[in-house]
């Protein structure tokens, strides 16, 4: 009989890796490591100057969102109404801005104030009990007008004509808020004293308030005294004289508004409003507005038109925008600055 014997062959079995030698062979150098670490370091250099140029270009988009919207309020307003919102007259505001120009509008487009000629004036609903507040402004030769305000009352609409009416301006939030750092300017308070009866402001997307006026007049230089000229300058003192302003706390003294030569300073804002396709380049005071109303915000810098902003730079200050030695270009040069404009109305 035939004896089989078993096969002096062994299979071999498979080495399985330690964890030793599986974490030696997986491990990254400590160069390869560095040089991951610099290569995202790069990236993050690249991206975000990027990223912030297109925060800012958001913020200034939203912005003239912001002012467009506004701008519709108040041309709807003047189509029922037959002039632009201010619950104050423009001559008289401009000879005593206790407020803003930009307060004086929110304040009939969107409630929270009421002009002495109003049937309802001297109830009781409007005493100080209730929250309201009588300020009197000086017209000098214009006279006396005096208005209540409740700042808790912006936006439950206006009364007009003696009349409840829905509000004509409905922002979203945090576009209406009192604010920072705004100084009353007035011939019967002291200078730079601070904001005291809290109207809210038109804010920017950069939480600093947002200019606006209102034509007074269709004749006469374009910016100047309120008793002869088109635009009066004084309604936007609240803003422009303040050295803290808005969230970011801007000293204004470095607007052309201040920084320009006194006697150019009207005709700066002019330089500013005007259309560039009417009257002379040097001669903004004899030009023509862009429109009855103006809206402008300090973008991203804060100042309203900073002398170091524009043809200017943090080396070289420009404030004078207006004759034509230094400023060969004419009105065309106020595209230059990062404040934003918008304007309605013929």
């Amino acid at each position: 009989m035939t004896t089989h014997t078993a096969s002096s062959t062994i299979p071999t079995i498979p080495t399985i890796p330690t964890n030793r030698s599986l974490r030696s062979t997986s491990a990254f150098t400590l160069t390869e490591m560095l040089v991951v670490i610099g290569i995202i370091a790069l990236l993050i250099a690249i991206l975000l100057p990027a990223l912030s140029k297109v925060q800012e270009r958001a913020r200034k988009t939203e912005t003239e969102s912001l002012m467009q919207e506004f701008a519709k309020a108040c041309e709807l307003f003047q189509q029922q109404n037959g002039f632009y919102p201010g619950i104050v007259p423009e001559n008289i505001l401009a000879a005593d801005p206790k407020i803003s120009g930009t307060e004086n509008a929110i304040l009939q487009l969107c409630g929270g104030g009421i002009p002495q000629d109003d049937p309802l004036y001297n109830d009781t609903l409007y005493n100080a009990a209730n929250g309201w507040t009588e300020i009197t402004f000086n017209g000098g030769a214009a006279g006396i007008f005096r208005i209540k305000v409740n700042p808790a009352r912006v936006g439950y609409g206006p009364r007009i004509r003696g009349v409840e009416t829905p509000p004509y301006f409905s922002p979203k939030s945090g576009s209406l808020a009192p604010s920072a750092g705004q100084s009353l300017v007035s011939a019967n308070a002291d200078p730079f004293a601070s904001d005291t009866y809290r109207i809210p402001d038109l804010l920017d997307s950069w939480g600093n308030p947002i200019v606006y006026m209102r034509r007074i007049r269709d004749v006469g230089p374009l910016v100047g005294l309120a008793s002869n000229s088109q635009f009066a300058m004084s309604p936007i003192t609240p803003y422009t004289a303040s050295v803290e302003l808005g969230d970011s706390g801007q000293d204004q003294t470095n607007s052309l508004f201040n920084a320009a030569i006194a006697t150019l300073r009207d005709a700066t804002l002019a330089q500013i409003i005007r259309s560039s396709a009417f009257g002379k380049n040097h001669e903004p005071l004899y030009g023509n507005a862009k429109g009855s109303i103006a809206l402008f915000s300090a973008g991203k810098d804060g100042v309203f038109f900073s002398k170091y902003d524009g043809p200017g730079s943090v080396t070289t200050a420009k404030i004078d925008i207006v004759t034509a030695a230094s400023n060969p270009t004419g009105p065309d040069v106020v595209n230059e600055y990062d404040d934003v404009r918008v304007f309605t109305g013929s």
